[in-house]
């Protein structure tokens, strides 16, 4: 088998089998926990690849092509949960699970899983050491399925070296991709703050504590955390996502109920933000005379890619795309992702890859119009062989 793998090998052998896959997948999506029929569907196609793979996690696999020459073993993730979103894109193979969507890429990642088995498995004979692939459930919803497959062993049996992710990018187009020496995603924690105050007639608001008043302080005060009180070299977003309160127009509620997210690479500024905010309610509530609760819920924590696996991937990039083809972040994401557990464990490399369309609106993450671009699986099947394959020949320090 040849070292060096161009995404026009890809494209030439298995563009129809990707976008077969992908199409399915994209129209079949299921919730985090839910994933029976993915996990049936991924069995399917690796029993016909002759890929062994066990079941774990419940709704998760990990397959193992094992090359038939001595060497280390490395694992790609591939993650495998849908979003609770209602598809919007009027695509002709749009989601037809009502309620569910992959909003996220999730079945773009499974589809480079497939791939890059497909491609491994007929070559096994020159392949050194071993390839696992991790098909995760459960990514979307904290504690995340990665854990979970950790404590069954997917790290062991054989024991894994290193581990590879790449991830749709929908600002990046096909054939870009983004990488970072040191942090490349930040923690993901949890707010959940209800304010309480005391209702009554809104002709009469002073013989009331009125709770959406108090929100709308504590609203735009906690901004000033990150702007005032985190230090402008350091990286940090809080941000309310969700609000509820109030029965009518002519009443003083009585409680408004906020969710939000905290993100942060640096574990002092997690930590101080977590204690800022409970300041920050103490205060306002003691002025308005009113209480509250507070609970700050511990995401994912921080992502950190390694040197060396970083080095690989951008090598890895220049010869199975070509020159420019990986850009170097000086940032990190503010995004968060159960991967963490893996990086934290063996040296790791989390990628980002473009999947957007020259053109054509972008839409984040999570929105229901997000789209993949189909030409962008070759470039993701490439990329991740080529490292893989780099990794494994690569000389033991």
């Amino acid at each position: 088998m040849k070292n060096e793998i161009s995404y026009k090998d890809i494209k030439e052998k298995y563009e129809p089998y990707l976008q077969r896959v992908y199409k399915h997948l994209h129209q079949y999506p299921e919730l985090s926990t839910e994933e029976y029929e993915t996990q049936r569907f991924i069995e399917n196609e690796l029993q016909k690849l002759h890929i062994p793979y066990r079941k774990m996690a419940n709704t998760g696999l990990c397959a193992e092509i094992h090359g038939e020459q001595p060497g280390k073993t490395i694992l790609l993730r591939s993650d495998i949960d849908a979003l609770p979103i209602t598809e919007q894109t009027n695509l002709e193979y749009a989601s037809k699970n009502e309620g569910a969507m992959h909003a996220c890429g999730h079945d773009a990642h499974i589809t480079v899983g497939l791939g890059v088995g497909a491609f491994l498995q007929e070559r096994k004979g020159d392949l050194k050491g071993t390839v696992k692939i991790m098909f995760q459930p459960s990514e979307e919803v904290h504690p995340g399925g990665a854990v979970r497959m950790i404590e069954e062993g997917v790290l062991e049996n054989p024991k894994v070296d290193a581990a590879i992710c790449v991830h749709t990018n929908p600002y990046l187009l096909p054939g870009q991709f983004e990488v970072k020496d040191g942090y490349m995603l930040a923690s993901s924690d949890r707010i959940y703050i209800s304010l309480i105050g005391k209702g009554g007639h809104a002709a009469a608001p002073h013989q009331s504590v009125d709770a959406i008043a108090m929100a709308g302080q504590f609203i735009s005060s906690i901004q000033n955390i990150v702007a005032r009180q985190v230090s402008p070299l350091d990286k940090a977003v809080v941000t309310i996502g969700e609000i509820k309160g109030g029965y009518t127009s002519n009443a003083i509620a009585d409680r408004v109920d906020l969710a939000g997210t905290v993100r942060t690479i640096d574990n002092g500024t997690q930590d101080a933000i977590e204690a800022k905010i409970e300041a920050l309610l103490h205060s306002i509530t003691n002025f308005w005379g009113g209480t509250y609760t507070y609970e700050f819920e511990r995401g994912y924590p921080a992502t950190r890619n390694d040197r060396n696996m970083t080095q690989l991937a951008k090598e890895a990039a220049l010869t199975s795309i070509g020159k420019d083809s990986m850009i170097e972040l000086e940032n990190p994401y503010m995004s968060g992702d159960d991967f963490v557990y893996l990086s934290q464990s063996v040296p790791s490399v989390f990628i980002y890859w473009g999947t957007g369309t020259v053109d054509k609106e972008c839409f984040p993450w999570h929105h229901p119009k997000f789209h993949v671009n189909l030409t962008a699986l070759n470039y993701g099947v490439a990329l991740t062989t080529q490292l893989i394959l780099s990794y494994l020949n690569e000389e033991s320090s």
